[in-house]
């Protein structure tokens, strides 16, 4: 029986390969992603974009933002922080880094930890705002993920969960780079509005809805395991970066035996044992294209003739 290639994760903690197992039966859905950070990179969302999923990203640093906007055209990019009143708020950017923030004591604390966080004004927005804006108050949504460091509360208390119903709730609840657990100060309103926790992953607490509940709940009970057939991206980037590697070693050491040998065998006055040398060379080379490797990147060579012709004829 044919078996389906692995689920290539591309978030930091596995969170997409438990909802892939709870939802990737569907053949489509869509998403809310409140903190989306990088659009790939540590991104919960994006294995999902890849496989035609859509929906909205709310992103406030500009530099993500950006790169949202350009990799992932499908989505609904929201270019603010979500929180539970509207205006301008101060931003704590860190830049390149997924810690961000709104909140002043959170802020003050990466700086106690070396980070440099840079102040900018960004707007903010309520997301049952965002959720009517995008045209989702009333469809279907089939995951909710809140990660906006240290300013979950916030963002909950700007929707009515009682009446907006996301299936899955993905909240990150402990205090950023931190194992303290920070969701007493949300999670009793959500599970007051119908919310049921499923699992703690040690990271973030995800969270059914009770009408979804006798569907999704098993598969939402244990974190990212061997039994979901899942590599990470970066196990994946690195067998690749591994593979050229080794493409390019079997390239530069067949194109130096090459040229000894072609070498020697040029010599117009070969000294005594150089005819042997230029065998033993030569008897190597053969050797070489006939090992795995060299079969494996014949495609390889050739695109590169190609390349090259193409090149030379510009």
């Amino acid at each position: 029986m044919h078996q389906q290639p692995p689920f290539v994760s591309n978030a930091q903690n596995g969170e997409d390969v438990v909802l892939w197992r709870a939802l990737g039966h569907l053949p489509t859905g869509t998403y809310v992603e409140v903190g989306a950070n990088h659009p790939r990179e540590d991104s919960a969302t994006r294995a999902f974009y890849d496989r035609g999923w859509q929906g909205v990203t709310v992103e406030p640093v500009p530099a993500y933002a950006e790169l949202h906007r350009r990799e992932r055209p499908r989505d609904t990019l929201v270019q603010a922080a979500v929180t539970d009143r509207e205006g301008d708020v101060v931003l704590h950017v860190i830049p390149e880094s997924g810690l961000s923030t709104l909140v002043d004591e959170v802020s003050a604390e990466h700086a106690r930890h070396g980070f440099a966080p840079e102040d900018v004004t960004v707007p903010a927005v309520r997301l049952d705002a965002v959720v009517a804006e995008a045209g989702l108050a009333d469809a279907p949504v089939h995951f909710l993920l809140v990660d906006v460091e240290g300013a979950e509360g916030d963002v909950l208390a700007s929707v009515d969960l009682t009446r907006w119903r996301p299936w899955v709730l993905v909240v990150e609840s402990t205090a950023p780079n931190s194992t303290e657990q920070t969701h007493g100060a949300w999670e009793p309103g959500v599970l007051a509005a119908g919310y049921e926790l499923c699992l703690f992953d040690g990271v973030s607490r995800f969270y059914v809805a009770r009408e979804h509940a006798d569907e999704l709940r098993a598969r939402l009970s244990y974190p990212a395991c061997v039994l979901d057939h899942y590599v990470t991206r970066r196990a994946v980037r690195l067998e690749e970066e591994r593979a050229e590697a080794i493409r390019d070693a079997v390239h530069w050491r067949t194109r130096a035996l090459v040229g000894w040998a072609d070498s020697l065998a040029a010599t117009a006055a070969p000294a005594p044992g150089d005819d042997e040398e230029v065998r033993r060379l030569r008897a190597e080379v053969v050797a070489i294209r006939q090992t795995l490797s060299w079969r494996v990147t014949r495609p390889l060579r050739g695109a590169r003739r190609v390349l090259a012709a193409v090149r030379a004829a510009r």
